[in-house]
């Protein structure tokens, strides 16, 4: 399968020291938690690990992923409020 990456909407479920976890409507609708690096978060957008958790974000992901392992979710940005809601 050939992957296919869109700017998506996540939002920010669990943030431990490593790694967090957030939820990705457009994969496995939303129900499957995709781990990234905490630190990767922190460093693209400038929030602490307890602004994190509960944050709205966008990203790159390959909205073609079967496995959380291959959503590949990059190029963090912090969803600003005229964006719109968390769908």
């Amino acid at each position: 399968m050939t992957a296919t990456y869109q700017r998506v909407r996540v939002r920010v479920v669990r943030v431990g020291p490593d790694t967090a976890h957030v939820s990705v409507p457009s994969y496995a609708a939303g129900q499957i938690l995709v781990p990234v690096q905490t630190f990767d978060l922190m460093s693209a957008t400038g929030m602490t690990r307890v602004q994190l958790t509960g944050a709205v974000l966008t990203a790159t992901a390959n909205v073609a992923a079967r496995a959380d392992t291959d959503v590949h979710l990059q190029d963090w940005q912090v969803l600003v409020p005229e964006d719109g809601p968390f769908r």
